[in-house]
């Protein structure tokens, strides 16, 4: 079988099977309700206050600092939240409707009823109100604040009673208040791993990526069949990139394979937080139960299920990384990226070809695999052709065949990629996958530079994704600069550890740096280690039968090269060099010893 290598990947290889318990359950309600205008009879108006605190059992509305204090700790609203909670909290008991509420948050603005669940989602996160036993969702209707407001003194006794006990005092399971339970039982209760901005410099003495918060996401196990598998893998890989977006936070890659022990892995990745959970799928419903544990001591910080009825409630991204957020003490930049909505508006029945589509992508062990993924993506465009998840999907399935040098019609298949991947950018810009793939195009016209900007585009919208600081540290060799791939790529196997084939690439690319740099012996080491770490890398076997060439090592480089031909057949060096996207003068210089290395070996010209 031909040696073929990913260009892109992801998510990652394999599902697992965690089937967490769940204590605590929350139905976010997704479903897009028929709004009502308020009558007569619930436009009473109430005393509303402008200014000021107003005090509730166990919380306080701040209206002067702009604040909420749960339990007497100041908890961060982002500003749209906060008015939302100021006008619930000034009519507690009352129910109101979605249009009252749009209306009074979102004055001569048009949104959907999304930013106004979005709203009602962080505050319950802000409270601990997994029950919704303090803002109850109304079917159809609205919401109320269950809660009745109390005088100062009141407040300070509840405040006092919900105090943290003295360190010698036994633990005790604490009642749940009717309508707010304590925010103090669910606050992290492990040591961070450090205040430090993340940033290539900033490393453990041990080499382990140093983060205010480390955290891994485990693969949701599927249930309901392979569909619900496909969508479990591509609800993962939303959450991982969400994920990576929050301040301060690294999400680090998960080990291949199924374990039930979720704080172990934690553990032997070295991270503070492992988050876990299943997806359950029938048709357009979907329930996603998810829990947040603590890898020191497998502590349970949180745990939830999120109901969506059908697809156009599909907000798991926006839902569960707010909550995650709010645990982790980390607060969502309102003016940053807004979340993609990669299923909404789309055409259900394109949605299950393009996520088989691209889950065949991301494991491609032969030729095959590109042009079959080709046809779902082609099936789904069909159903729906303006669906951005199939056509940068269509767009790598021709891309990794010409990275692969598999093509058998090269040029019409570029143009072909960049067609694709330019209307799927239009259609959704904030997609890291699109970016990616753009740049993949991009670096096979020779636009290098371009390649450049697009995948560090890529990785703003996407920070510290592993493959993508790999292709990231590839661009820099092919601009003439090896001297800058190292801490990129090493940055890159510290943040996915344990996947055989992202560390063969790895050690690939570490590798022909080394080459670049006259670091011939260093250069072969990390060949090496790329053929452990996947036999399967016929390219790797290429680099260490022309380092064995040039080295006089003429038997040993006759023998890797027969490995690399068993893997990649039909090659000759002419071929191998019309393939190289790069024009910089200073890649050439350096690359030329390359295939003169392979001349020696005895690949044809």
């Amino acid at each position: 079988m031909a040696s073929v290598l990913p260009p892109f990947c992801f998510g990652w290889e394999s599902l697992g099977a965690l089937t967490p318990r769940h204590p605590k359950e929350c139905r976010m309600n997704a479903e897009i309700s028929a709004k009502t205008k308020p009558t007569a009879a619930d436009g009473d108006t109430p005393a509303t206050v402008r200014h000021g605190v107003l005090h509730f059992a166990g919380f306080a509305v701040d209206h002067d600092r702009g604040e909420l204090r749960v339990g007497g700790r100041a908890v961060s609203l982002r500003p749209k939240t906060f008015a939302l909670l100021a006008y619930l909290a000034g009519r507690p008991g009352r129910l109101l409707t979605k249009d009252e509420l749009i209306e009074a948050v979102w004055p001569d603005v048009t949104v959907t009823d999304d930013s106004l669940v979005q709203c009602v989602s962080e505050l319950r996160a802000a409270f601990g109100d997994d029950g919704q036993n303090l803002i109850k969702t109304v079917p159809r209707r609205g919401y109320l604040l269950d809660a009745t407001p109390v005088a100062d003194t009141q407040a300070d006794e509840a405040l006092d009673a919900n105090a943290a006990p003295p360190h010698d005092a036994p633990l005790r399971p604490a009642a749940r208040s009717r309508s707010l339970p304590l925010l103090a039982a669910m606050a992290v209760a492990v040591a961070l791993a450090g205040t430090l901005w993340f940033g290539l410099e900033h490393r453990g003495q041990s080499g382990a990526v140093v983060s205010r918060n480390t955290i891994t996401i485990l693969p949701l196990a599927g249930v309901g069949g392979q569909n619900a598998a496909d969508l479990a893998e591509a609800v993962t890989e939303d959450l991982t990139i969400e994920v990576s977006r929050l301040p301060d936070t690294v999400v680090i890659a998960h080990p291949a394979g199924s374990d039930s022990d979720a704080p172990g892995i934690g553990r032997r990745l070295n991270v503070d937080y492992v988050l876990s959970g299943s997806l359950q799928r029938q048709g357009e419903a979907v329930s996603i139960a998810v829990k947040l544990q603590t890898t020191a001591g497998g502590a349970l910080l949180w745990s939830e299920r999120f109901d969506y009825g059908e697809q156009a409630g599909w907000n798991w991204r926006r839902d569960i990384t707010a909550r995650i957020a709010n645990q982790l003490k980390v607060r969502i930049d309102e003016s940053g990226t807004p979340f993609d909505k990669p299923y909404a508006g789309r055409t259900f029945a394109a949605i299950d070809p393009t996520l088989q589509g691209w889950r065949m992508l991301k494991r491609v062990y032969g030729r095959e695999e590109p042009q079959r993924a080709r046809a779902l993506f082609e099936q789904a465009l069909q159903i729906d052709p303006d669906s951005a998840g199939a056509l940068s999907g269509l767009a790598l399935s021709h891309i990794t065949e010409v990275l692969n040098r598999s093509s058998k019609a090269r040029h019409n298949q570029i143009a072909l990629a960049a067609q694709a991947i330019e209307r799927s950018l239009a259609l959704q810009p904030n997609d890291p996958r699109a970016n990616y793939v753009r740049s993949l195009v991009l670096s096979t016209q020779g636009r290098i530079d371009e390649a450049e900007q697009a995948i560090q585009r890529a990785l703003s919208l996407y920070p510290n994704h592993p493959r993508t600081l790999q292709r990231l540290g590839f661009l820099k060799l092919q601009q003439g600069h090896p001297e800058e791939v190292a801490a990129l790529v090493t940055l890159s196997l510290r943040l996915d550890p344990t996947n055989a084939e992202q560390v063969s690439l790895g050690h690939f690319t570490l590798g022909m740096a080394e080459f670049h740099l006259h670091h011939d012996d260093a250069a072969y080491e990390h060949m090496r280690q790329a053929t452990i770490s996947s036999p399967q890398n016929g390219f790797a076997w290429q680099w260490l039968a022309a380092i064995d060439a040039l080295h006089g090592r003429t038997e040993q480089a006759r023998i890797n090269l027969a490995e690399y031909q068993k893997r990649t057949p039909g090659h000759t060096i002419a071929s191998l060099k019309a393939s190289e996207p790069s024009r910089h003068p200073a890649f050439w210089q350096e690359r030329n010893r390359f295939y003169e290395g392979l001349k020696l070996a005895g690949l044809p010209e």
